[in-house]
């Protein structure tokens, strides 16, 4: 099998996080919920993963929240932080970002940002936008052909007109540095199963250490702490924790995130994006080498429906998505509106995944190279 869909999780886990899995599952109660030991074990494991998230993304860890998914850290973050206003949005945005948005059109009014999904730009449509607004939400990197936006310019703006930054890096976190210490944003939402290598079912949102508002809560419940208070608790990371964690996932995550390293090599994604792009009849949509950008792309063939062109690759064993990919607002900036074929690679793929899976492309278009 060859695994090109990394953007949708990372395969295959390491067997760390395995072995941490199941280690939790044998041994690990229910985390701040009792004194004896298996409640002990399972409140290690929750504070060791804050911990070495706080170190990767630079925040404290009580401002590390473990949540079930990016779109979760997401919906926490948007319904939370943001109250009212104007509020920007990219127009290279995943629906995690956009739907809770969308579900609060009464409390203010929604403004897109054009940035250019193929090539390098700036920030000036940004700039010009920002001004009177109370927050402003974006990727740092497209989750349909791999753009990248100009994170700490796009929150500097932000931050000289008032504005909340919020960050959807749900592809770029084990990618790309995320910093809030060193970019200055404000809010991070990141998912635990992709780029950090962790089992699905965990996300993260990242609170910077500047940041002094108490977030609204979306979801009330048990904390372990302040049982007889009608509130949730005024102070994180419990505010914003209601009920019982999944701790033998964020055991997963944790054992991830000692093997955490940057994805660093990207000649296989070079090659893909040169190779498809000499195949007649293959569009590839992708910035251009030399361009800071995450290795995914989008591509479709001629003449052939993108997800039958995901069938036919899964049938020889090779896995990629085809699709909208969650993301309408990227496939209007691209012009894409039929869908897309998406490859996304890890840091297992190799040269020689690229050749095989560039050869059954050309067979399809009907090109040799």
């Amino acid at each position: 099998m060859i695994y090109f869909d990394n953007a949708a999780t990372s395969y295959p886990k390491s067997p760390a996080a395995v072995r941490a899995v199941a280690e939790a599952m044998r041994s690990c109660g229910n985390p701040g919920r009792g004194g004896h030991a298996p409640a002990m074990r399972a409140a290690k494991i929750m504070y060791e993963c804050r911990e070495k998230a706080a170190r990767a993304f630079g925040t404290d860890p009580e401002r590390v929240i473990l949540a079930p998914s990016c779109t979760a850290a997401l919906n926490m973050a948007v319904k939370g932080y943001i109250n009212s206003g104007k509020v920007l949005l990219s127009n290279l945005e995943h629906n995690a970002a956009c739907r809770p948005l969308y579900s609060m059109r009464g409390a203010g009014r929604i403004e897109l940002v054009s940035f250019d999904a193929l090539a390098k730009d700036a920030a000036e449509d940004f700039a010009g936008k920002v001004k009177g607004a109370s927050a402003a939400v974006f990727t740092h990197g497209s989750n349909v052909c791999g753009k990248l936006l100009p994170l700490a310019a796009l929150v500097k703006h932000a931050h000289e007109n008032g504005a909340l930054a919020v960050v959807d890096a749900a592809q770029t976190a084990g990618y790309r540095e995320v910093s809030l210490e060193r970019t200055g944003v404000d809010i991070v939402c990141c998912a635990g199963h992709k780029g950090l290598g962790g089992p699905m079912g965990t996300g993260l949102l990242l609170i910077n250490r500047a940041l002094d508002i108490t977030p609204a809560t979306i979801l009330e419940g048990g904390t372990g702490v302040y049982s007889l208070d009608e509130d949730m608790p005024p102070f994180l990371p419990e505010r914003l924790e209601a009920g019982t964690p999944a701790v033998a996932l964020f055991a997963g995550l944790s054992a991830a995130l000692d093997e955490f390293s940057l994805y660093s090599d990207f000649s296989a994604f070079d090659l893909l994006c040169d190779t498809l792009r000499d195949i007649k009849g293959v569009t590839v949509y992708c910035p251009d080498k030399g361009e800071e950008r995450l290795p995914v792309l989008l591509f479709n063939i001629e003449g052939m429906d993108c997800e039958d062109v995901t069938e036919r690759l899964a049938r020889k064993g090779i896995c990629v998505r085809g699709g909208f990919h969650c993301a309408p607002l990227a496939h209007r900036a691209l012009g894409t509106l039929s869908g897309g074929v998406r490859v996304s690679l890890g840091k297992q793929n190799t040269a020689e995944e690229v050749k095989i899976f560039c050869r059954e492309i050309a067979a399809m278009a009907k090109t040799r190279i």
